[in-house]
């Protein structure tokens, strides 16, 4: 199991400072704030800095990263490359529309020797 964002939804459109400015007190550090700021989309790849402003000392902090969007079919084809099999594609219940949850197992044997090959080397 494990979950995608929607690159349909195109969620690094809300990536500035105006939409994600959090400002946060952490014990034994104090106000912390922080945002997001995107600075790059080549294709599927979205490429964002965050940064973090300690309220203790005004030191800032940043972390630069670039997410690839895979679409649903991407994503299928690749488990599916990997030998296992699509369950059930669900919404996620904490961020509707926003990401897809993928629930997936290893694609059966297909043939009894594959099987008895995989049971014995369970057994060691």
């Amino acid at each position: 199991m494990f979950e995608s964002r929607d690159p349909a939804r195109k969620a690094w459109l809300e990536w500035s400072r105006d939409h994600t400015y959090r400002r946060v007190a952490i014990p034994g550090v104090g106000p912390v704030e922080t945002w997001i700021d995107l600075t790059d989309v080549q294709g599927s790849l979205v490429s964002f800095r965050t940064s973090f402003v300690f309220g203790c000392d005004g030191a800032m902090l940043t972390s630069d990263s670039t997410l690839r969007f895979r679409s649903r079919g991407e994503l299928t084809g690749s488990l599916a490359a990997a030998g296992l099999t699509v369950e059930e594609i669900r919404d996620a219940p904490d961020r509707p529309g926003r990401e897809f949850v993928y629930i997936a197992r290893r694609a059966p044997a297909h043939t009894t020797g594959q099987h008895a090959r995989v049971s014995a080397t369970a057994k060691h």
